[in-house]
């Protein structure tokens, strides 16, 4: 069974106004999560380093709002860390430390609870609070952290955690499976079929800043290959925080309709059982998972973020969207959708130590609670490729 994460769960919201007893950094007080720590914040701290940096003038005047920056800007910065000039590599290390810095703050808000941080989320009860006094790790994962800057950042964020006087067992740690992470999480809930046939079965990952989709392959009823098919950019510019990082980010209500958000929902998965079918050389399952950057309830998209347009088309989409890539590709699916936060929860579901958390640091911030056990989801094979 899919579950749910409510739409009350985003820490994109939580105000990071103070630590009581500990220092603050500057550039952390006063400031939204989602504006410290996001592919915008990233993009942000690199043109302000863009100097030391050595950054081309191609990405210096690339539109930050456009899918294409969002992607390749990170990527670049990440290939910074490596770089044979010493003053790069500094620099990149430097943006390293302060998104870091930025993650173990953000967690140490949580994890503490103070009276002028829960102020700033008025719709957080006791209970989500005491939820997260509870984690003992959090799984970071994601696009941004996917490379070394991922690596990097981690040491950063549990030195914040104990200058914070965080409880000890507390921790920060990067998923075994950094890139990866939502799509093959949404892998493990395919509907169980053959255990001694091998599988095949489309997965796709919509982000807001693009599309990924994999060819998956099933050994023994477990998750045991990823083929990459090719990503698909957003069909939409982006809009960035406010540059002062405190008052909420405009909603994406004008950028794109619900029909137009249909469409190229149905173009990627159409493009994707072409992509699929044609390297496997066969059919795959009928059965397509989707993880989405929108809250989901049953067949319903919730939240103000781009895919939750569709809810004023349908309120189940799944056969809605079923019903297009028909009309569109001849294909008849049965659609699954999961919010990529749970989505990416999955890939700890039943690991100790409980409880933990996922955050998925992406275009905007996704988050997720592995379950406790892992039963109905399909296992990772070991040898994973």
């Amino acid at each position: 069974m899919i579950p749910v994460t409510p739409e009350a769960a985003s820490i994109n919201r939580i105000v990071i106004v103070d630590l009581p007893g500990q220092p603050v950094d500057h550039e952390v007080r006063d400031r939204r999560a989602s504006y410290l720590l996001s592919v915008p914040a990233l993009i942000r701290y690199a043109h302000a380093a863009a100097d030391a940096l050595a950054m081309p003038r191609a990405l210096r005047e690339a539109d930050p709002e456009l899918p294409e920056t969002r992607r390749d800007l990170p990527r670049w910065v990440d290939g910074c860390l490596t770089r044979p000039d010493l003053q790069v590599q500094a620099a990149a290390h430097a943006i390293a430390r302060r998104l870091g810095r930025n993650l173990g703050a953000l967690v140490a808000a949580l994890h503490r609870g103070d009276a002028a941080n829960r102020a700033a989320r008025a719709d957080w009860t006791d209970r989500e609070w005491e939820h997260w006094r509870q984690v003992r790790k959090v799984w970071i994962g994601g696009g941004i952290v996917s490379g070394d800057l991922g690596a990097a950042m981690v040491p950063h964020a549990r030195e914040v955690l104990a200058e914070t006087g965080c409880d000890p067992g507390l921790t920060i740690a990067r998923t075994p499976y950094p890139q990866h992470m939502t799509t093959l999480g949404a892998a493990r809930y395919l509907p169980a079929g053959s255990t001694t046939t091998p599988e095949h079965a489309l997965i796709v990952d919509f982000g807001q800043t693009s599309v990924k989709r994999a060819l998956v392959s099933y050994r023994r009823g477990a998750v045991a290959r990823l083929f990459w098919l090719p990503s698909q950019a957003a069909a939409w510019r982006w809009p960035s925080p406010p540059s002062d990082g405190r008052a909420p980010p405009p909603r994406p209500a004008s950028v794109a309709s619900a029909r137009e958000v249909l469409s190229f929902v149905t173009e990627a998965i159409c493009t994707g059982l072409a992509l699929a079918e044609a390297h496997l050389g066969a059919p795959v399952r009928p059965e397509v998972v989707a993880s989405i950057a929108a809250y989901v309830e049953g067949g319903a998209v919730l939240g103000n973020g781009i895919y939750a347009l569709m809810r004023h088309l349908a309120d189940d989409v799944r056969p809605l969207v079923a019903d297009s890539v028909a009309a569109a590709c001849d294909r008849r699916i049965r659609l699954a959708i999961i919010h990529d936060g749970a989505a990416a929860a999955a890939v700890h579901a039943g690991e100790p130590p409980a409880p933990s958390a996922v955050i998925v640091v992406g275009t905007a911030l996704g988050v997720g609670f592995p379950a406790s056990e892992a039963a109905g989801l399909r296992p990772i094979a070991p040898d994973l490729a």
